[in-house]
């Protein structure tokens, strides 16, 4: 694994050891973020200054790294190794936060921070810390999007890639619960198997199959059609 793109690219990453997780390849992490540089809804969903306490972008005074995604707060839920976020990151997301909740995972995920350099804080509303920065929740993805509503955080771009095989279980709470902590003009990126579906109630931009893979790309200001309703 490596960092495909940005001021890392070609740096190694590390996955997690075991077989409970099942890292985004580097292909598809690439075709990942090639969309999301080409849609005008990420660069349009940058948070203005005024939100800047609730999102955690750019403090005054620091400079993020340039990039297409400059100035993005990020949320990255399943992180397992970080590959996701540090993509962001690495192309000029300001913050991200990641969560994980398996053991391996999270060695794995600190261990690849530490290596880049990326400060890592604890949650907080504000941060004097120049971008790019981190914080890491070790937590069930359910539990930590309640604790970061309760904190009033709000992300411009969210990154999921959830075990295919309890997703269904959880996509209820996980929809009810995200949705407090979306950014207006939020853009989501949601893995799935090539057969599933992500199954939320935003409107859909993106729809690519790569392999077995099935990414969906969603913009928050936009709702998903009825059950039966043709989309766009």
């Amino acid at each position: 694994m490596r960092v495909v793109g940005g001021i890392w690219r070609g740096r190694p990453l590390t996955a997690p050891a075991g077989r409970g997780t099942r890292p985004t390849s580097d292909k598809v992490r690439e075709a990942i973020f090639d969309v999301l540089g080409a849609l005008p809804e990420v660069r349009d969903a940058v948070v203005a200054p005024a939100q800047a306490e609730r999102t955690l972008p750019i403090p005054a005074g620091g400079a993020a790294p340039p990039g297409p995604l400059a100035g993005h707060a990020v949320l990255d839920l399943f992180a397992g190794s970080g590959a996701l976020g540090i993509e962001a990151l690495s192309r000029g997301a300001a913050s991200c936060t990641f969560v994980e909740s398996a053991p391996a995972a999270l060695r794995a995920l600190r261990a690849n921070l530490a290596r880049l350099g990326v400060p890592v804080e604890r949650p907080s509303a504000t941060s004097a810390v120049p971008p790019p920065r981190a914080v890491v929740l070790a937590a069930d993805v359910r539990r930590a999007l309640a604790a970061d509503a309760r904190r009033g955080a709000r992300y411009t771009l969210v990154l999921a890639d959830p075990p295919y095989d309890l997703y269904e279980q959880i996509r209820p709470a996980f929809a009810r619960l995200l949705g407090r902590l979306l950014a207006p003009g939020a853009v989501l990126v949601v893995e799935s198997a090539a057969g599933g579906a992500a199954g939320l109630p935003w409107g859909v931009l993106r729809d690519k199959r790569y392999g077995d893979t099935r990414v969906t790309f969603l913009a928050a200001d936009a709702l998903a059609p009825e059950e039966g309703e043709p989309a766009d």
